[in-house]
């Protein structure tokens, strides 16, 4: 954090001559307090993230700027004065009168804790194999409340299953699935972003254009995305930008019953999502997985495999919605999981873990997979320290079969 100097010491850093005096500045909009003593005050933009600890007193000048004022004003012929004031503006507190506060420059935040412990990934195309981005969101689906705090709760728990290299071959070991009885990931390279950065009362679209330019930077040398929700609509950014490289269909386990919505033109919600998704030119499916009423054959590019139908089926309920080898995008609602301590059956609506587990080994068996997000994970529902772990195996399930089987043709 960036600190000034009292007033009454030495000018600080190496101010020039500040400018205009008789333009109007005013405090920027996302200025807020973090912290207040009688010396010094800290202070902090809510749309960039910038802190900075100032004196009081000059605190006491920046308040006169709530209204529009001059720097010749407030300053009047004191330079040191008037070079604080100016610096205050090269740092976004302050704004001339009339000027738009730029769009936050800030794209990610940084977590506590890396997804499995992994590297952190810079913003920037790479060799990494799988790239993870977290989307703490929730304002799209009142039933999804708690799921922002999805991603970190979702890191936290992988700690229990560590990410490694072998020292002597530079290649991560990857992990042994039990219910397979064979390792998985092994030499698949994975990077954790952190979080993109959401601005509290911002539009949804200006966060999803955020969203859509972070996986533009990170997926450009051919890195897979894996998105951690957060709500359902979260998938839309990673899909609209696949689906502009290369046609794909959309396989979406759980949540509620999809139906074609009325799309509004700029919100995009779980209920909306399969018409703005079909809305897309390079979608040519969305097969929606789990509860529903809706028949199973196709219908204006929107197909339902209800639960029980799977169970009834198989794969083979998959295979008449797509065509083998398709290029597809994988969404998993952690709402399609049976509750801990709810009895699952024949006719039951969601998924015991087995099934779960077997579904998506079969995706990967049968399809391409282009991008992958884990949605509803919410620290604050019931059950969740039973959940938990079941989720992030089921992660590692879903990223195994996006590039194990890719893994294993290259080495055919």
């Amino acid at each position: 954090m960036d600190q000034l100097s009292p007033l009454t010491d030495e000018p600080f850093g190496e101010a020039g001559t500040p400018g205009s005096l008789s333009e109007k500045l005013v405090i920027s909009p996302s200025m807020q307090i973090e912290q207040s003593d009688p010396q010094t005050v800290t202070i902090y933009l809510r749309s960039a993230g910038t802190r900075l600890r100032i004196p009081r007193a000059l605190y006491e000048l920046l308040l006169k700027f709530e209204i529009p004022q001059s720097l010749a004003s407030i300053a009047g012929s004191n330079l040191r004065v008037a070079s604080a004031i100016e610096r205050l503006r090269d740092k976004g507190f302050l704004l001339g009168e009339g000027d738009a506060e730029q769009s936050p420059h800030r794209l990610v935040t940084d977590p506590p804790v890396r997804l499995f412990d992994c590297p952190a990934h810079k913003l920037a195309p790479s060799a990494t194999d799988l790239v993870v981005v977290g989307i703490p969101y929730d304002l799209s689906d009142r039933a999804a409340a708690g799921a922002r705090q999805g991603p970190s709760a979702l890191r936290e728990t992988s700690l229990q299953l560590l990410y490694g290299i072998d020292r002597r071959t530079g290649q991560p070991h990857g992990w042994f699935d039990a219910d397979l009885a064979r390792p998985i990931l092994r030499g698949v390279t994975i990077g954790d972003c952190g979080d993109v950065f959401v601005d509290p009362g911002e539009r949804q679209a200006q966060l999803f254009a955020r969203i859509a330019a972070i996986l533009g930077k990170v997926t450009g040398g051919g890195s897979l995305p894996v998105l951690l929700g957060g709500d359902a609509a979260i998938g839309f950014p990673a899909i609209e930008l696949l689906q502009a490289r290369l046609p794909l269909a959309v396989i979406r386990i759980g949540g509620a019953a999809p139906h074609i919505a009325a799309p509004h033109a700029s919100f995009v919600s779980p209920s909306t999502l399969p018409a703005r998704v079909l809305a897309l030119p390079g979608v040519r499916r969305y097969v929606h997985v789990g509860a529903g009423e809706r028949p199973g054959g196709i219908q204006s590019g929107l197909a339902t495999v209800t639960a029980p139908r799977f169970r009834r089926e198989g794969m083979a309920a998959l295979e008449q919605c797509l065509d083998d080898g398709m290029r597809v995008y994988v969404g998993l609602d952690l709402d399609a999981l049976v509750a801990p301590g709810d009895a699952d059956g024949p006719e039951s609506a969601h998924f015991a873990y087995a099934e779960l587990h077997a579904l998506l080994c079969g995706i990967g068996e049968r399809y391409t997979i282009a991008g992958f997000d884990l949605v509803g994970a919410n620290p604050l529902r019931p059950g969740w320290g039973a959940t938990a772990m079941t989720a992030v195996h089921l992660l590692l399930t879903g990223l195994s079969a996006a590039k194990d089987r890719r893994g294993a043709e290259a080495r055919s």
